[in-house]
């Protein structure tokens, strides 16, 4: 019962952090859509900080089965290659309307907000994909200077999540009800622009 208890909170929690954020999520809200209480919020998590964190793993582990950024790609994959399928993963978690997407939306809804736990949250993202990602773009680049990977790293996630910060959302992309086809085609699209970016970063470091 107790394990049931918290299972519906963590659920509740990613509900409720990818609509309104880390900071406008309200534990009201959550242990509400629980059928619980702030008690049990308490007893199992101690703080909404650690049932956060609870909840953004569960909601990466989702968006990762349904999206993996490290894909079926053999031993012997690229870093070119490696860098497109972490793209199209993140992106196409930006169009998941399910339960898939809603890691990027507790992201894009958290991550440059003031007042939530940032250090926790890059704590966490960090590994769960930035570690990997950091190794792609050292490849990539052929470098091992943080300052260049750093950059690299924002550059590669501004342009990847950049759909999911869209404040009209598919809407603003799109004149009617997309098309798997017409997703498709957009993200092979921005997937393009993320590599080039990249690979012009590569061009101006040799």
């Amino acid at each position: 019962m107790a394990s049931e208890v918290k299972d519906k909170l963590i659920s509740s929690a990613i509900c409720v952090f990818a609509e309104h954020g880390y900071r406008h999520g309200k534990v009201a809200d959550i242990v509400k859509g629980a059928d619980a209480n702030i008690a049990a919020v308490n007893y199992h998590f101690g703080s909404k900080d650690n049932l956060f964190v609870h909840a953004l793993r569960r909601a990466h582990t989702i968006a990762n089965t349904a999206y993996p950024t490290k894909g079926d790609l053999s031993e012997s994959a690229s870093a070119e290659e490696k860098v497109q399928t972490i793209a199209r993963g993140i992106l196409r978690r930006s169009f998941d309307q399910g339960d898939a997407g809603n890691f990027n939306r507790i992201m894009s809804k958290t991550i440059h907000v003031p007042g939530s736990p940032i250090e926790l949250i890059l704590n966490e993202v960090r590994s769960m994909e930035l570690d990997y990602l950091e190794g792609v773009l050292a490849e990539l680049l052929d470098t091992q200077s943080m300052p260049v990977i750093e950059l690299a790293k924002l550059n590669f996630l501004a342009l990847a999540t950049i759909i999911s910060k869209s404040p009209m959302g598919l809407k603003g992309l799109f004149a009617d009800e997309p098309t798997e086809d017409a997703i498709n085609t957009l993200i092979e699209l921005q997937v393009g622009v993320v590599l080039t970016s990249l690979q012009s970063m590569a061009a101006h470091l040799q």
